[in-house]
């Protein structure tokens, strides 16, 4: 079997992209090397079209026209498009990833030109894929109910934390410590910085208890888009040095920050599967989140589920968990038998059955 994956967001760079798309590819070609039958080959189509990578215009237009006659060209048997696009005009079975729907319940939470393009693209995808995939149920519900999709024709396979995502215990996270400078306990979130995670709430509801407690909160990840509101709350607020933000880390220093977490938060409006709250488990930090979207189905009793918009409840939440360390041990032992539940290569081994069903 001749497996392409479109891997025009494959990235090495530092920033936005890998911390998403170009993960689960990167992750998902490594555990295919492991699930593959030995005549079986995997090509990367758009793996060094570096342009491509920067400019989402060339990126669409490569997709729908360059990648259908590599399609040919490479004589596949299945062609695995992970970023909810696939060609229209592919003469191999399309299967297609689809990550999350937040461009349809939250349109408001991202720029216009993306969110048509995610409907639109979405839409004509799942219609053309020989299978679909989802990242979680909640994600397959919520595709079904929207386009009335067989049930048959999407397969909901979880996600998994990266080995280099891992614990950082002892001396090695006293040397971590004393890289980044952290001289108190803090509380940790980490995402793309935008919207849909709901950063405002966070910084209001620490804002209540900052003279409770003696925690920094750190906010990990790169800027995204529509940051506007997250400034002003900052601003707003005047935190001070109570607020760090660190910008892009890579997975190493990631692990790291979880690792040293007295608590991780994660209080996002929808996502498709939550991956952070699962390396944060991975790594032993107590898990809070909100009770929306995938959070129940993948964090399920391991973390406390808060909803989303009440300030007051993240605030007395976040309090009385730091307040109980022997809460905080309970959460951490529930948080490592949850992350050891999920493996890349369990997905690996439940995406390549779908290729070996679609493929032609």
């Amino acid at each position: 079997m001749r497996i392409g994956i479109n891997a025009a967001l494959f990235s090495a760079r530092e920033g936005y992209r890998q911390t998403g798309i170009s993960r689960y590819i990167s992750e998902l070609i490594t555990g295919l090397d492991h699930v593959r039958g030995s005549s079986d080959r995997v090509i990367l189509l758009g793996r060094h079209t570096g342009p491509i990578k920067e400019n989402p215009m060339a990126r669409i237009v490569w997709e729908q026209t360059c990648m259908p006659v590599n399609i040919a060209a490479q004589r596949l048997n299945v062609v695995h498009c992970p970023i909810g696009a696939a060609p229209l005009l592919s003469v191999a079975p399309p299967v297609v990833t689809v990550h999350d729907l937040a461009f349809l319940k939250y349109p408001d939470q991202l720029p216009g030109s993306r969110r048509n393009w995610l409907i639109g693209a979405t839409r004509l995808s799942a219609k053309r894929a020989a299978k679909i995939i989802t990242v979680s149920h909640a994600t397959a519900n919520d595709l079904r109910e929207w386009l009335d999709i067989p049930e048959e024709k999407v397969q909901a396979i979880p996600l998994a934390t990266s080995g280099k995502v891992a614990r950082v215990e002892g001396r090695g996270l006293d040397i971590f410590r004393m890289k980044w400078e952290i001289d108190r306990p803090y509380v940790l979130a980490v995402g793309t910085l935008e919207p849909r995670k709901n950063l405002p709430t966070l910084l209001r509801a620490f804002a209540r208890i900052k003279d409770k407690i003696d925690h920094q909160l750190v906010l990990v990840g790169p800027e995204g888009w529509l940051t506007g509101e997250l400034k002003a709350t900052l601003e707003e607020l005047n935190l001070g040095d109570r607020v760090r933000l660190t910008g892009w880390v890579s997975d190493e220093e990631l692990g790291g920050w979880y690792s040293g977490a007295d608590l991780y938060t994660f209080p996002s409006y929808y996502e498709g599967f939550g991956l952070p709250a699962i390396e944060a488990m991975r790594c032993g930090a107590p898990v809070l989140c909100s009770d929306n979207s995938a959070f129940p189905e993948v964090v399920g009793d391991a973390g406390v589920l808060i909803p989303a918009e009440s300030i007051d409840a993240w605030a007395e939440t976040m309090l009385a968990v730091l307040e109980d360390e022997a809460l905080r041990r309970e959460l951490r032992e529930r948080g490592f038998a949850r992350a050891n539940m999920f493996s890349w290569e369990r997905t690996a081994q439940e995406t390549y059955d779908v290729y070996k069903e679609v493929s032609r």
